[in-house]
């Protein structure tokens, strides 16, 4: 039996089958094996590089994640979900500008993606740019009313900025259906109930 790797046609796609059914059964190293197989023999397979580089993030191996999502971009720039992943990839890695840079990518062709809107605010405060934060933390709290984490960074933002009055406001927000996020957010900054 031959165990010749054949890098045309049917047998990429059958070994990329198999990567998928190895996470399902929660084998990711025989699945990140595969994948990477895949894409030494099939170096175009741009669904190889977007899985590999989804299982490279999920066990933290934020540098393989991010240059396997960027091959996958490379190959399909148009994908925003690769694109959303990346720029949360380059913000674990601490790469705030070109983060930043990915999620407003992904925010021009997708306005509607709360969670890069989030992820965009949530770069801009770490970088401590609060007064440019405050409007994507603001666009994200609005498309998804109870993430109590949008709602969170904002008061933060609010807070460095002096904007008390906002930051009332957003701190009521959030306790009119998270009180136990809320009680943090009163802890974190200040705020007298």
């Amino acid at each position: 039996m031959s165990t010749t790797v054949h890098t045309n046609g049917f047998r990429p796609w059958l070994r990329f089958k198999l990567a998928q059914l190895s996470t399902l059964l929660g084998r990711d190293d025989e699945a990140v094996a595969i994948l990477a197989e895949i894409a030494a023999g099939a170096p175009t397979h741009v669904a190889a590089w977007r899985h590999l580089g989804f299982l490279h993030a999920k066990h933290g191996r934020d540098a393989a994640a991010a240059e396997a999502l960027a091959r996958a971009l490379a190959l399909d720039p148009s994908n925003d979900g690769t694109r959303f992943n990346l720029g949360f990839v380059l913000h674990r890695l601490k790469r705030l500008d070109d983060a930043i840079a990915e999620y407003e990518r992904v925010l021009q062709t997708a306005p509607k993606n709360d969670r890069a809107w989030y992820g965009l605010g949530l770069c801009l405060s770490e970088k401590g740019e609060w007064e440019r934060a405050v409007a994507p933390l603001k666009e994200a709290a609005t498309q998804q009313y109870f993430n109590p984490h949008a709602g969170y960074q904002l008061c933060l933002a609010y807070r460095r900025l002096g904007r008390e009055e906002e930051l009332r406001a957003e701190y009521e927000r959030v306790k009119s259906f998270e009180p136990k996020f809320a009680e943090q957010i009163r802890r974190d900054t200040g705020i007298a109930d």
